[in-house]
């Protein structure tokens, strides 16, 4: 037979509080283990995409030290621990390479000096300007496009090396006659001047080219005859084809 249990009120707001404090302690316990097992990951590179296999490549090696670098920041990666796991992030000949250079990596800025000094060395100035010069814009190359190789190009100098306006003479003296004859150089102060004014330009050209590609699709055709080259009528009746035996047997 069951019992039944009589409880004051202060013993069942006493037991009350106690369920309370356990399921909070519990709460508290499942939060703090998932905060500790989310700072392992977060503390180092093992969640981060971006991988390098060792393309000596200036681009790519820029591009992956910006990918890193702003997802250490972002992450809260301290230094050490971002030098800890940047092994993480190397395959191939790039992984063989850190493990022979990395004792020499003290700190983080060392970890990335030593990628660019291996993988992307500066290049001296005038091998720069030489490949800047090399070659003038070609007529099917977007502005856009020719801009941003051109400017990737100028960011390899030294720092301060030439002011904007500078670099604007350099490159808009490469551009096609195409923008030249229609973007005074006196009328562009800045880059962003220049693409906005090359981008008119490349609209009304597509328009221009659509406009004389002669008859819009599904116009009638106008046929040609084969025997005389005048439009209108075909080969089978054209009367200068007929009358040319007739001509020729008067004679």
């Amino acid at each position: 037979m069951a019992q039944t249990i009589q409880m004051t009120n202060e013993q069942l707001h006493a037991l009350i509080e106690a369920v309370r404090a356990s399921a909070v302690s519990a709460a508290g316990s499942a939060a703090a283990a998932n905060e500790s097992a989310t700072s392992k990951t977060k503390g180092s590179f093992s969640n981060c995409d971006n991988r390098f296999g060792g393309a000596r490549n200036h681009d790519e090696v820029e591009e992956f030290i910006t990918n890193i670098v702003t997802y250490k920041e972002v992450e809260g990666i301290s230094d050490e621990n971002a030098l800890k796991s940047i092994s993480l992030l190397f395959y191939g000949i790039a992984s063989t390479w850190w493990q022979g250079v990395r004792k020499e990596a003290k700190t983080w800025n060392d970890a990335i000096g030593l990628i660019r000094e291996h993988f992307s060395p500066s290049k001296p100035a005038y091998q720069v300007y030489m490949e800047l010069f090399e070659k003038k814009q070609d007529d099917s190359v977007a502005i856009d496009t020719f801009v941003v190789e051109k400017r990737a190009l100028l960011a390899q100098l030294p720092e301060g090396r030439h002011d904007e306006e500078t670099e604007l003479d350099f490159i808009y003296g490469l551009l096609n006659i195409k923008y030249r004859k229609h973007i005074p150089r006196t009328s562009i102060q800045t880059f962003r001047d220049l693409l906005d004014q090359g981008r008119i330009i490349e609209h009304n050209n597509q328009e221009d080219e659509a406009a004389s590609k002669g008859p819009l699709r599904g116009a009638r055709r106008v046929e040609r005859c084969t025997y005389c080259n005048f439009r209108g009528h075909t080969f089978e009746n054209c009367r200068k084809r007929r009358q040319a035996p007739n001509e020729g047997n008067e004679e």
